[in-house]
């Protein structure tokens, strides 16, 4: 007799073949953390990029909350977190300026290494200057919003729109 011949009964392969599937289901399973489901080594960062394209005070102060509780929340010791502003999205440092718990935050998440880059354009098109907006310097300027978003993605940034 074939020691083989059980497979040739469509139940023996099809039992088999759930058998090991389920193996690897469960591994992966287990191979996730329970604990909001980010995994990293300790010698990974976590790299995430948040796009903010609109005039919405309301919105922004959302989204920076939503960061804050990103940050809170994460099961990785190293984050790496940009915010990058074009269009209406500028206007989250204007009103900064003005804007007490606007201006909080934004300062308690740069306190954090969360770095906040303006579109260079936007701000050419709309005659804003760094000192208009609020703890800007040179260094947050890149050259394109969008251009911008794009390169931090090919580099393994995971995208955020709020």
């Amino acid at each position: 007799m074939n020691p083989l011949s059980f497979l040739a009964r469509p139940g023996w392969f099809l039992a088999g073949a759930l058998f090991v599937l389920s193996l690897g289901v469960t591994w992966a399973l287990f191979s996730f953390e329970r604990d909001g489901g980010e995994t990293a080594d300790a010698d990974d960062t976590l790299q995430v990029v948040y796009h903010i394209n609109a005039d919405d005070p309301a919105l922004h102060l959302n989204a920076l909350r939503n960061l804050q509780n990103h940050i809170d929340g994460s099961a990785v010791d190293r984050l790496e977190i940009k915010v990058v502003m074009h269009g209406g999205g500028v206007s989250l440092l204007q009103h900064a300026k003005d804007d007490p718990d606007l201006r909080s935050t934004v300062d308690t998440l740069k306190m954090q290494d969360v770095r906040f880059l303006v579109c260079g354009n936007t701000l050419d098109k709309r005659g804003i200057e760094l000192d208009d907006l609020h703890d800007a310097e040179p260094k947050d300027r890149v050259s394109s919003g969008i251009g911008e978003l794009t390169r931090l993605q090919r580099a393994g940034y995971t995208y955020i729109k709020p």
